[in-house]
């Protein structure tokens, strides 16, 4: 008997590594598509799919990601197509530099498209950020802010959302 224990826990360790594997693997996609980053995501969830057919979370994040590039008109999309003329900021908070932004892409569009923001940045956590593009997509203008005041961006069809990034937690492997 004790024999059989051991082969079956033998035989089902592949089994577990696999789990543990898609299970970041589902994370890291969902990551992506929150962040607007449809393609990736569908890529790695289509990995998920096709080790574990019966996982109807990937399943249904591959439906949504479907059903927003047929739509192909989601917010992340709008924003890459929207140049901004000039982005110049010295010492401006984040948040001044996103407000910019949002205003800029309405005047931009003769406000045929709207940039809802959605702060979700700590009270008392000021970031403050110096820029100076020319004649950038508002998506990336957002991202660049993003990057240089620590933040994160995530796009869904209504708002941007700007988070504080979370905190990087050491891989294994690595000196703290």
């Amino acid at each position: 008997m004790k024999w059989f224990s051991l082969f079956l826990l033998i035989m089902a360790s592949p089994l577990l590594a696999q789990t543990k594997t898609d299970k970041a693997t589902f994370e890291q996609g969902v990551r992506a598509f929150h962040g607007g980053d449809y393609e990736t995501a569908r890529m790695l969830l289509e990995t998920v799919v096709a080790t574990d057919p019966r996982n109807q979370a990937a399943q249904n994040y591959l439906r949504m990601i479907q059903a927003q590039q047929k739509a192909g008109n989601s917010l992340s999309t709008s924003l890459k197509k929207i140049l901004l003329p000039k982005v110049d900021f010295q010492d401006a908070t984040a948040r001044e530099a996103v407000t910019f932004v949002a205003q800029q892409v309405g005047k931009q569009t003769d406000g045929k498209q709207t940039v809802n923001v959605v702060w979700m940045v700590p009270e008392g956590v000021e970031r403050r950020v110096t820029l100076s593009l020319q004649n950038i997509p508002a998506f990336e203008a957002l991202k660049y802010i993003a990057e240089a005041a620590s933040l994160q961006v995530e796009y869904d069809n209504f708002a941007v959302k700007i988070k504080a990034k979370a905190a990087a937690t050491p891989s294994a492997g690595t000196q703290p």
